[in-house]
């Protein structure tokens, strides 16, 4: 019988839990591997990835067909990772990197998988890392038998979000504050956590070539007063939405909003090939103000952004 014994690197949280929780219910053999702070679903190799010798300790009699790379961050990471496995072993090695490779300063969006890669003045290191991520397993995956699959999501979305992006405007909601919103008014692309699971239960049947690299994220961008009125819908509330040009006042977009301040929109029309479904913008938020709801009590947000909202509306009211 064929092994579906799959290895997450990652697993425990946000989107490597959903990974793994699909997988589960897809009946694949899971092990997720992390340092061991948050419960596993199935079965968790507790290991520090950045940690050489742990690693080749705790995956020495290991094998997999599968693996999935969800917290990787860095070539070192990669570099370990590679070192510890049983490369002969492993099918498909699903890389989950991000929109952040694109050098967006110098392309027209929506951006395609065969644009221009480079390090941006938004996400900087972070996506510099991912790009030689993305390098490093390329290189290191061609000498081997192992299909490399590469996926470059915009903002994901969905319960057990750490990141505080919708929960930050759910917050808003909830206590009946009001939200600004830069007057630049971005236009942002996201992914439903459930739906990417499902993509990548997709790919791992799917005959591919030695080395595909997917865009992955809804059909549609929404514009930054879209992103809010869609979670006001899914909260059942009324967003009182103040629009401030930061640009003109001096102020960092990131000091009000979790975004940055250029347009994220990706050409997901090769990914959809294979597939197409998608879950509905507002169920997706519905999802996620239930898990809100669930775990407000518990969700620690910046102190000097509720700070830096004052400022800004006490300066909004004397200008």
């Amino acid at each position: 019988m064929e092994s579906r014994k799959v290895l997450i690197m990652g697993g425990s949280y946000f989107i490597g839990k959903k990974i793994t929780e699909s997988m589960l219910s897809a009946d694949y053999e899971v092990f997720t591997l992390n340092r061991g702070t948050k419960p596993s679903p199935t079965e968790n190799i507790i290991c520090d990835r950045n940690d050489l010798s742990g690693m080749l300790e705790a995956l020495k009699h290991e094998s997999f067909s599968y693996i999935v790379d969800v917290s990787g961050t860095t070539k070192s990471q990669a570099e370990i990772l590679c070192s510890a496995i049983d490369k002969n072993s492993v099918k498909k090695f699903v890389f989950i990197s991000s929109s952040a490779v694109y050098d967006v300063e110098n392309l027209a969006f929506p951006f395609n998988e065969s644009d221009k890669l480079a390090e941006n003045k938004y996400w900087v290191s972070y996506g510099a890392e991912k790009i030689d991520t993305e390098k490093y397993y390329t290189d290191f995956f061609s000498k081997t038998d192992t299909e490399l699959v590469i996926l470059r999501p915009p903002y994901v979305y969905g319960e057990d979000n750490y990141a505080q992006r919708e929960s930050f405007i759910f917050e808003h909601l909830y206590n009946d504050k009001p939200i600004i919103l830069p007057l630049s008014n971005p236009q942002l692309q996201f992914i439903y956590t459930a739906d990417l699971a499902n993509i990548i239960l997709r790919l791992l049947k799917a005959k591919l070539p030695k080395l595909s690299i997917f865009n992955v994220g809804n059909r549609n961008a929404v514009s930054a007063v879209e992103w809010v009125e869609s979670c006001a819908e899914a909260a059942g509330k009324k967003a009182d939405i103040v629009m401030f040009d930061h640009v003109s006042a001096k102020r960092n977009i990131r000091d009000f909003f979790p975004f940055f301040d250029y347009d994220n929109f990706l050409d997901t029309s090769k990914i959809r090939e294979i597939y197409g479904e998608e879950t509905v913008f507002t169920l997706g938020l519905q999802n996620s103000f239930k898990w809100f709801l669930e775990n407000k009590d518990s969700i620690v947000f910046k102190e000097n952004v509720a700070e830096n909202e004052k400022d800004i509306l006490n300066f909004i009211k004397q200008n």
